[in-house]
């Protein structure tokens, strides 16, 4: 069962203010722009893995899995990844660890508990390398954007994610959307095997496809799909 947590902001801190597009989530935040049409509307987040031996036989792993899954719906000005930026605390911990409460007591610490209603966090199970894991979030006239990530395991901090995908096309909201998604090395621990790791790293966030996935080339085939659906 889908536990849910909610936290708001009067401020956001600087950390989480998003610093340009985002790469991996659909259209740029825009603040400015217009709002929802309807007050609130419900999203079911289905994300379908294809994480085979097969497509990634270079010491696959007899254990892999996606998880602890997590969906957070949010303002446009609350940012939880970017590409080309440093993981924050939270982010770190989640992605080094999975852990979620690590990961959700950074964000409620550090935007305060009391507030606007900024962004509300929901997680699932976690998600073989061949399954469909769903979750459901809604959206209303403050938290527009999605923020999805699911953990691979074991790995030295690499995960599937979309950052700050935007619901609102002009003046409706999207129907549904289906994105790919690929590896995402979050910066925090050296190692290019599933097992590794090497030490901290301080690098940035981003995409990832060296060894080990692949076939002996650039990886062309995405870990899995998220498909993002309106509901109601």
């Amino acid at each position: 069962m889908n536990k849910l947590f909610k936290w708001s902001c009067l401020v956001v801190l600087s950390f989480f203010i998003s610093c340009g597009g985002d790469d991996d989530g659909g259209p740029d935040p825009d603040p400015t722009g217009p709002g929802l049409p309807e007050a609130s509307a419900s999203y079911n987040l289905d994300f379908t893995t294809n994480f085979t031996e097969e497509n990634n036989p270079q010491d696959f792993p007899a254990n892999a899995s996606f998880g602890t899954i997590v969906a957070i719906t949010h303002a446009p000005e609350v940012s939880v990844f970017a590409l080309g930026q440093a993981a924050s605390e939270g982010m770190a911990l989640y992605a080094e660890s999975g852990d979620v409460e690590g990961l959700s007591s950074f964000i409620s610490t550090s935007l305060g508990e009391d507030g606007d209603g900024l962004f509300s966090i929901v997680t699932s199970g976690v998600s073989g390398p061949q399954a469909t894991t769903n979750t459901s979030v809604n959206v209303n006239l403050t938290r527009t954007r999605i923020t999805f990530l699911a953990r691979l395991n074991p790995s030295p901090d690499w995960f599937l994610g979309v950052s700050s995908f935007n619901v609102v096309d002009g003046e409706t909201l999207i129907d549904m959307e289906s994105i790919e998604l690929r590896p995402i090395d979050a910066g925090v621990v050296l190692g290019n095997t599933y097992e590794a790791n090497d030490g901290e790293e301080n690098a940035s966030i981003s995409l990832y496809d060296g060894a080990p996935f692949g076939n002996g080339n650039p990886l062309t085939e995405p870990l899995a799909t998220l498909t993002i659906e309106r509901v109601d």
